[in-house]
């Protein structure tokens, strides 16, 4: 097993990690730490860092929880309301963007942010991630349009990013290592169960009040949080004064951003039109994969020729533990993300389920999700080691994600109930563990990077492979829908809302395109199973690092 030297503790004497949490409140946790028995040698970082306590700790923890919540929940709270708004505008071809533009935002602005974070204030940056997911909101509940909807998507991701980045950057300055992975795994679990939980407040909303307030919903709850920011966080890091504001935007790196940004977005119109709009040997598909080819070498090459000035430092990119937990991370978000997504819908559809219904049936997930989290915090808080977890989870989570495939229109509903709340179980056991292997491997001076590498995996994986789940569910649907009504337009499917698809079947034939439907998602979860059994490879790369031990 691997263990961690001297050399390579929480000590980085240097940069942002020398600066003291003086203006929070704090007391110093010199002989507060477990097991700090040595008097000699230098002290570590950690042995010296101060820490916030008291009203100031639970404050800062609560405004987290609040602005985690929000983001967890707009990642997920269209699942339930997908017939509604798919009826509003009358169209299904843009189902999978009403969650990817989210997660392709929040997975390509994670590097920017990242940098951000490292060369100016913590704070002011944070504001600023806040401020844009509002504007978001604010575009989504008053879109008119299947694209505005789309834009306001974008926009937030794009302020979730600099959220979910901020919030971890700033457990490094207001938590010891060795406490990091029970409060990682309460913000964690408090995201987990927002996500989990969208589909059924979405539900409710949508069924009582309108789609439209599953986004009005944000504004008073991330006012608050922004004036909690503003008037109760002091800067655990202010901007770094050792270089000019033109030094800081050319170590941003904007090139890097021009490559990357397009990259994705090609990457993402491909995948949302083959198989839908264009056969996938049409130039109109392979035009964005090409563009996507190209941009990516470049900006791979950019990141190698800049090394550790780069957006993403080589050597980050290639440790062992970063490499593991974003595979980890990548595959099991994606996993759940697909399975999250559309079984809300299948629960409206083919179990004819009103849609306060169909969220409550997620509830299963979240109760087994909570109790897989806890268990992963307390016990890596309590064993030291976070791998046996991922490896439980990687065990667990291709078996139950194969049973969902089996859901169809005369599914009982016991099974309906323990195989997802199996699986919840089963991701939420190994949901925190890739975190805590960054924290613990990085110094501190690379948190904010590492961590942005992780979160960068832990979104692109949901947004590329909710869109390929899409192009799978569209093409599995018109096939099975063609062998039980012969002769249906396949524009028919696109152009209608599931819903409306079923409705308007004909007495005789309802029974058939049910199952059809049922049959359709079905077929497309497999991509989840493949997903699931992916998530070994990061589980067995992955290091064995002790976060308990002194010099870890």
């Amino acid at each position: 097993m691997a263990t961690r030297t001297a050399t390579t503790t929480t000590s980085a004497c240097e940069g942002e990690a020398a600066v003291p949490m003086r203006r929070l409140g704090v007391v110093s946790t010199a002989t507060g730490i477990e097991g700090n028995t040595s008097d000699s040698g230098p002290a570590s970082d950690e042995e010296t860092q101060e820490y916030p306590t008291g009203l100031k700790f639970w404050l800062i923890l609560l405004t987290m929880s609040a602005l985690v919540t929000l983001g967890g929940l707009d990642t997920n709270i269209v699942a339930t309301a997908v017939p509604s708004i798919t009826n509003h505008f009358h169209t299904v071809a843009d189902v999978g963007w009403y969650s990817s533009a989210f997660r392709l935002c929040s997975c390509a602005f994670q590097f920017i942010f990242g940098k951000l974070y490292k060369l100016f204030s913590i704070k002011v940056i944070f504001l600023l991630a806040q401020a844009i997911f509002l504007v978001g909101s604010v575009l989504c509940s008053t879109a008119m349009t299947s694209s505005m909807f789309i834009v306001g998507r974008a926009v937030t991701g794009t302020g979730f990013a600099g959220i979910i980045g901020g919030l971890f950057t700033i457990l490094v300055y207001i938590l010891p290592l060795r406490r990091r992975p029970f409060f990682c795994g309460v913000l964690g679990m408090v995201e987990s169960l927002a996500i989990l939980a969208a589909p059924i407040i979405g539900g409710v909303l949508t069924e009582s009040l309108g789609w439209r307030w599953c986004f009005w919903i944000n504004l008073p709850i991330g006012s608050v949080s922004l004036l909690m920011t503003i008037f109760l966080f002091s800067d655990p890091k202010p901007s770094d004064t050792n270089k000019s504001l033109k030094q800081k935007l050319i170590e941003i790196d904007p090139v890097s951003s021009l490559l990357f940004i397009p990259a994705l977005t090609s990457l993402f119109i491909a995948l949302s039109w083959a198989g839908t709009k264009y056969a996938w040997d049409d130039g109109k598909v392979i035009g964005p994969l090409v563009t996507f080819t190209v941009l990516l070498i470049a900006f791979a090459y950019n990141q190698y020729r800049q090394g550790d000035a780069a957006t993403l430092p080589p050597r980050l990119i290639m440790n062992r533990n970063v490499i593991a937990a974003s595979v980890f991370t990548m595959c099991s978000n994606s996993a759940t993300n697909i399975l999250g997504y559309y079984l809300p819908t299948y629960y409206q559809v083919v179990r004819n389920y009103p849609p306060s219904t169909a969220g409550y049936m997620m509830v299963p997930i979240v109760v087994g999700s909570t109790i897989g989290m806890f268990l992963c915090g307390s016990g890596t808080s309590m064993i030291g080691y976070y791998t046996p977890f991922m490896l439980i989870s990687s065990a667990l989570l291709p078996v139950f994600a194969g049973l969902i495939t089996t859901f169809g229109v005369d599914t009982s509903f016991i099974r309906l109930i323990l195989y997802p709340g199996a699986y919840g179980f089963s991701s939420g056991v190994g949901f925190n563990a890739p975190i805590s292997a960054v924290q613990t491997a990085l110094p501190t001076n690379d948190a904010s990077l590492g961590l942005s590498i992780v979160l960068f995996a832990q979104h692109f994986g949901p947004s590329v492979c909710v869109a390929i789940a899409q192009v799978i569910f569209t093409n599995k649907l018109s096939a099975n829908l063609a062998r039980v009504v012969p002769g249906l337009d396949p524009a028919t499917i696109g152009s209608n809302g599931l819903s409306d698809i079923v409705g308007r079947a004909p007495p005789v034939q309802r029974g058939l395109v049910l199952e059809g439907v049922g049959r359709s998602f079905g077929e497309t979860w497999y991509l989840a199973v493949g997903l699931a059994c992916a998530t070994l490879i990061g589980s067995l790369l992955m290091e064995w690092r002790s976060v308990k031990a002194k010099n870890a």
